[in-house]
């Protein structure tokens, strides 16, 4: 078990691995505002992504993808997701002005390979075999590198190049994860009716509750923009990425967690809540550990890695944000496993909702835009100790 959350650890880390490098690849080749550009692109990419990984990639673990119906409901919705969600994001951004054509074309690329890849991940995860899902990221992420250093290097950096790259290195990804797959998970599915309202049953609520987060940090982005300019946004990401890494363990070992949930619905739910309450505290501890780390190294690692310092306040307040995630996603992972997914959503949403208002709030009277990562960690321990209060101990008490 040890093994699988490690490998489940090493496979979180390697894709928010490739984002942090991405990121600061943007910082370092077109600059500050750009990364501020970027950041809101690139959190849309992440809520879409979001999206399809509640519905289809939580369902597809849950379900019985085995039976034709679940199978053919889980691949149509898979297209018809990652294909709407880009062609959306691109025409509003398009709207506003945010892109050019050209970007609007590629980001919309972007976000459909990225959203698929994302899918195969999760079947590969659904077998526990983490280690391949790195063997697929990886693979993917070297086709994209070549690409930006490649074109680069001879016609110039941009951001539509790095939308390009991102493009073709998910996927090159799906089609090693795809050849990474035991054979049975491979074939299409034929057209079977019945199965699309399973999958939607479940997998709506849990795609609503994975959108909050991502959506939350793109809205917060959209508001630093709006009330303090792009340099705002692109120092607050900076911020952001530098913490990353204490964020993709918690990320990583929550992955494992739900397939791991999925597996012990038969055993006593209290016996599970206490290992959930020991997991939280590991995972706290974990994460002060890191930041500690993080905030001695910053004068020195921060300007290398984005030519600017990002701001100690903000990189505290991002630490404190992941320490609150660390606190409070087991427990809504596993309330989702034991049908607890709607009280769930409606539970973060309320936090969001929130936290969102909080930083309206303080944007307006004057704050400074550093201040955002701690409003956004109150608003998760709200949100994370309603649920183990009033879905958790529910649940355990008549188990």
């Amino acid at each position: 078990m040890k093994s699988r959350a490690l490998g489940a650890i090493v496979a979180q880390g390697a894709q928010a691995g490739i984002s942090f490098v991405l990121q600061v690849l943007v910082a370092r080749t077109l600059g500050i505002d750009e990364l501020g550009r970027f950041a809101i692109l690139y959190g849309v990419i992440v809520v879409v992504t979001g999206i399809v990984t509640g519905v289809v990639g939580d369902s597809l673990v849950v379900l019985d993808r085995g039976q034709g119906r679940i199978r053919w409901a889980l691949q149509g919705t898979t297209i018809a997701l990652a294909a709407s969600g880009g062609v959306i994001g691109a025409a509003v951004f398009l709207a506003v002005g945010l892109i050019d054509p050209l970007e609007a074309a590629l980001f919309a690329l972007a976000t459909a390979m990225f959203t698929a890849e994302e899918v195969m991940r999760r079947l590969l995860m659904a077998h526990f075999a983490f280690f391949r899902v790195v063997a697929a990221d990886l693979g993917g992420f070297a086709i994209a590198l070549a690409i930006v250093f490649g074109v680069g290097v001879t016609a110039g950096f941009s951001l539509a190049l790095f939308l390009g790259a991102i493009a073709a290195g998910q996927a090159v990804a799906i089609i090693v994860a795809a050849l990474l797959l035991p054979r049975a998970e491979r074939s299409w599915a034929r057209f079977e009716r019945g199965g699309l309202r399973e999958v939607l049953d479940y997998g709506t609520w849990r795609g609503l509750q994975q959108l909050l987060r991502p959506g939350l940090l793109t809205a917060v982005r959209l508001l630093v923009g709006v009330f303090a300019g792009l340099t705002a946004v692109g120092l607050l990401e900076s911020a952001r990425v530098y913490v990353a890494p204490a964020l993709l363990a918690v990320g990583g070992l929550t992955s494992y967690l739900f397939v791991r949930y999925a597996q012990d619905r038969g055993r006593p739910l209290r016996a599970v809540v206490r290992r959930a309450d020991v997991t939280v505290l590991a995972l706290v501890a974990g994460t002060a550990v890191l930041g500690v780390i993080a905030v001695a190294l910053l004068p020195w690692l921060g300007p290398i890695l984005f030519s600017v310092q990002p701001p100690t306040d903000a990189v505290i307040g991002w630490l404190a944000f992941t320490a609150a995630v660390a606190a409070t996603t087991p427990y809504g992972t596993l309330a989702a496993v034991h049908g607890g997914q709607r009280k769930v959503f409606a539970l973060r949403l309320a936090d969001s909702l929130i936290s969102v208002a909080a930083v309206v709030g303080l944007l307006m009277t004057g704050g400074g835009a550093v201040w955002v990562p701690v409003v956004l960690a109150a608003g998760a321990l709200l949100g994370g100790a309603a649920i183990r209060l009033f879905v958790i101990a529910p649940l355990a008490r008549y188990s």
